[in-house]
């Protein structure tokens, strides 16, 4: 199954820039209008087929994705954050189950330590909108991420990061982002997630970007856009149930370097014309999950 479609958000081509493209959400129809281009359709296609047959963990170390089966015994989605623990579903039933993930399916015979928080990104009716502008959520090097703790948390938080990072004994540190289907009594047809093959993007499309007036700090974030280019790979799982979740990266860094071009995921929902007018609207969650790689 393949989808052809226009995807919101790439960054105009002939954009030039000193540092972050700073984008203000709110003044989209201004300013901002001109930071993008309206791209030609692409091609995005199914990842099931792409992954047929494949060892779940050769097809993540290949190419940062993977779509991995996986029932949750969470019922409650709402109860993270602040909820007290004996009702706190994501803390005392999610979190076990994805440590459990990153360190047997993911990242087997590794060293690691799990670095999660009791909080995930609901989105649908009632919750956070669709994103539905390409983009990864963060930087390229320690500083970026740390930059980015800061918008979303606070300083002190941010440097509690970069000591642990900056220990001789870290090797590198990555961010896996969890993304699934809640709630839904059948296949997701609505607003599906699209991955690109991070192999297929050059660092010449690659821009720095930073959204103003989101991050509830007040600080702009830190993140990237993308800038079209025909060899760009997309890629979607159709039909996901809530017994499968979608891992992807959406950063990386190894202190002595890791493997050569880019091995983070840029992502979008989009709107696949094939949706039939009565699909149920969306409900998903991501959970991103820092893991801090050690020395053997």
């Amino acid at each position: 199954m393949t989808v052809e479609t226009v995807l919101n958000g790439y960054i105009h081509r002939d954009l030039v820039s000193n540092g972050p493209v700073v984008i203000n959400l709110a003044d989209a129809g201004n300013e901002a209008s001109r930071l993008w281009e309206m791209a030609p359709p692409v091609t995005i296609r199914d990842a099931r087929l792409l992954q047929a047959d494949t060892d779940e963990g050769a097809f993540w170390a290949r190419h940062g994705f993977v779509l991995l089966p996986h029932r949750s015994a969470v019922n409650d989605w709402e109860s993270g954050g602040t909820t007290p623990f004996e009702r706190n579903e994501i803390a005392r039933i999610y979190l076990p189950e994805i440590e459990a993930i990153v360190r047997t399916r993911l990242l087997p015979g590794l060293a690691l330590e799990v670095d999660q928080a009791p909080f995930i990104v609901r989105r649908g009716p009632g919750a956070n909108a669709y994103a539905t502008g390409i983009h990864n959520d963060y930087g390229l090097r320690p500083d970026d991420y740390q930059e980015a703790l800061e918008a979303f948390s606070t300083p002190q938080y941010a440097a509690l990061w970069r000591a642990r990072f900056d220990r001789p004994q870290v090797a590198g540190f990555m961010v896996i982002n969890f993304w699934r289907a809640i709630y839904l009594d059948q296949p997701l047809r609505h607003m599906p997630l699209a991955v690109c093959e991070p192999s297929s993007v050059t660092m010449e499309t690659v821009v720095p970007a930073a959204l103003a007036a989101f991050a509830p700090s007040g600080k702009n974030t830190n993140q990237l856009s993308l800038k079209y280019h025909q060899e760009q790979s997309w890629w979607y799982y159709p039909g996901m149930t809530r017994d499968e979740v979608l891992a992807f990266k959406v950063f990386e860094f190894f202190k002595d370097g890791g493997p050569e071009g880019l091995s983070i995921c840029f992502h979008t929902a989009f709107a696949d014309p094939e949706t039939p007018q009565d699909a149920p609207p969306r409900e998903s969650c991501e959970h991103r999950v820092g893991v801090f790689i050690l020395r053997p």
